[in-house]
């Protein structure tokens, strides 16, 4: 194996530790690091063969990787295919994930926190009130990094 296929290999597995760590399955990481270590666009049928993930898979996953903004379909190719290269500009990548999978789940999560906060505060034994309460004050600490947050969404 040359060096040059052994830094690919190890660049597209790199990826999928980006996504274990993101909470995406393996196979995002394996197409993102595909599409990451290939210099052409691909397509489905171009990434099932090389990758040996089912069809069905590869365009769930491919479908994933658009919502969030790290792939888009490829402009001016003249094929009846949908082919599919890396979001390179970082902002609109982190603007797209931010919006779609971060601060929505964020914010539900917000809401669900302050409903409990407020039934415990109501009917709740006194020690869980009392965590909600100090989880309130941690929430306070963390409004900054949220702001940061927003902010990179909405640039």
């Amino acid at each position: 194996m040359s060096s040059g296929e052994q830094l690919e290999r190890e660049t597209a597995a790199f990826w999928v530790e980006v996504a274990d760590a993101l909470g995406f399955s393996r196979s995002v990481g394996e197409i993102y690091g595909l599409l990451f270590v290939t210099d052409a666009p691909l397509n489905a049928d171009d990434i099932v063969e090389k990758l040996g993930i089912s069809r069905s898979g590869v365009g769930q996953t491919l479908k994933t990787l658009a919502d969030i903004g790290a792939i888009r379909p490829a402009a001016g190719l003249a094929s009846r295919k949908d082919h599919y290269e890396l979001q390179t500009d970082l902002g609109v990548l982190v603007r797209l994930f931010l919006n779609s999978r971060v601060l929505p789940r964020l914010d539900e999560l917000g809401r669900r926190r302050a409903a409990l906060r407020e039934a415990s505060q109501k009917a709740g034994p006194a020690h869980l009130a009392a965590r909600f309460e100090k989880l309130e004050r941690w929430r306070g600490k963390t409004k900054p990094l949220v702001a940061i947050l927003r902010s990179l969404a909405s640039n």
